[in-house]
């Protein structure tokens, strides 16, 4: 390990304010999940496991705090077969939990795999586009980044794991911007994932809203197109001629723009178009009944929308200052589904009021802004590019989970980090924030 020279003016090698924040977000969150599970009958189980991967989770933050971040980049390919190896041992291995297999049994706990795998992503990655820096901005520079993601993508939606698997474009898509990839290529993907994800959402807005369409109308095309017959070729055949009229008339109007981008269009829709009829056909059932709950929550209060509604009642009935600790009504009473892992935000909401959900934000964005601070003073761009992925991960991760509490978002099984009950993640995270921590403390590092 190189040596640290000394520091200047007497600043602190640790970051304090992560390490406040950190613990602040696990105090609440530990509260909350205590409150949430009390009335479950393994309530003791979940204590014993949560304070297990609390401890586990806190040795590693300590151990990766204190360990050389750049053995992480010397060591790139081992860490990305060691989480490849890892989701190829889930298909063969791996347990069944909440619909999907995506856990392995370890005796005394499970592990997730993917929650690594992210983890595995930002530090290969960073590896990946710091030998790249000078060439960022190339196209294949971009293909090969994706490249490196795809396995874990087709390994984790093979899990029928959805809410993980968009995880990974936030994390791409930031890190590539902060690399300095070319605006374009960002647009690019940003396309192919809204039209690959988008679709599915239309396709279950138009089974609800038009239950026996027209013959030829456009929701019967749409509906039509998850067989890949001539109404999925008829789509992406518009596309062209749409991208082909374009041209002519940018040409016409005499703009300056390129014609392998009226190119470039349409054979993004198309992929994207194709990419979002396979995750159509993976989607479960419980799956399909969270994009109704989005696209038509009155539709079905009591069946689809269910989880949802309870939530918003629980953030509503919360007010200012909550019910108090053990005290909320849909949590305690177990109206609110999933309470102390995905929808541990709503609990929060009803027992801690406006002024816990206001405190969990706060030290959420105060933990994310001391994480663009280490990346600002790594003292290389590795060190910067993965605090870029960390930033790009959880802000996704708050996003959604956030989101979808309040109704804003489709329901997805993102939990909150730090907050959520969940030891893989718990774990992963404290260790993921233990290497941000030695970032910033190897900042005055001899080069």
């Amino acid at each position: 390990m190189m040596a640290l020279r000394a520091e200047s003016g007497g600043k602190s090698r640790f970051d304090w304010g992560l390490i406040a924040t950190v613990f602040g977000l696990v105090l609440v969150g530990s509260l909350a999940v205590f409150s949430a599970a009390s009335p479950l009958h393994h309530y003791g189980q979940v204590i014993q496991r949560h304070l297990l991967a609390l401890a586990m989770g806190t040795a590693m933050f300590l151990f990766t705090m204190n360990f050389n971040y750049q053995v992480f980049q010397e060591q790139a390919k081992a860490v990305y077969a060691l989480a490849l190896a890892l989701l190829v041992c889930v298909l063969f291995f791996g347990s069944i939990h909440k619909g999907h297999r995506a856990w392995l049994d370890l005796g005394i706990f499970s592990f997730q795999p993917s929650e690594l795998a992210r983890t595995a992503t930002i530090l290969v990655l960073a590896a990946f586009l710091t030998r790249r820096l000078r060439r960022a901005a190339e196209l294949e520079t971009v293909l090969y980044s994706f490249a490196i993601i795809a396995p874990f993508l087709g390994l984790i939606i093979k899990q029928g794991d959805f809410a993980t698997f968009l995880s990974f474009f936030p994390i791409l898509l930031g890190m590539l911007f902060c690399a300095g990839a070319s605006l374009r290529h960002l647009c690019a993907i940003t396309g192919y994932a809204a039209v690959a994800i988008g679709f599915p959402l239309l396709i279950t807005w138009c089974q609800v809203h038009y239950a026996a369409p027209l013959p030829g109308s456009w929701p019967e095309v749409v509906m039509r197109a998850t067989r890949l017959g001539w109404h999925a070729a008829a789509i992406m055949a518009a596309s062209a001629v749409l991208g082909l009229l374009a041209w002519r008339l940018a040409a016409m109007m005499r703009l300056q723009m390129r014609g392998v981008t009226f190119v470039m269009i349409p054979l993004i829709f198309s992929a994207g178009l194709l990419s979002g009829i396979a995750l159509n056909a993976k989607l479960k059932g419980y799956q399909r009944n969270r994009f109704v709950a989005y696209v038509a929550p009155q539709e079905d209060i009591q069946g689809a929308a269910y989880h949802v509604h309870q939530s918003q009642i629980a953030i509503g009935s919360g007010g200012l200052w909550g019910k108090g600790l053990f005290s909320g009504t849909q949590s305690q009473l177990g109206f609110l589904p999933e309470r102390h892992t995905d929808f541990i935000y709503s609990v929060v909401g009803e027992e801690m009021g406006f002024l816990g959900t206001m405190t969990i934000l706060l030290l959420y964005l105060a933990m994310l802004w001391r994480i663009v601070v280490a990346g600002r003073a790594a003292r290389d761009s590795y060190g910067y590019l993965v605090c870029c992925g960390f930033v790009s991960m959880y802000t996704f991760a708050l996003a959604l989970n956030m989101g979808m509490c309040l109704g804003v978002i489709p329901v997805a099984g993102i939990p909150l980090p730090l907050v959520s009950y969940g030891g893989s993640s718990l774990a992963v995270t404290l260790c993921s924030l233990g290497i941000v921590a030695n970032i910033y403390a190897r900042r005055y590092a001899l080069l």
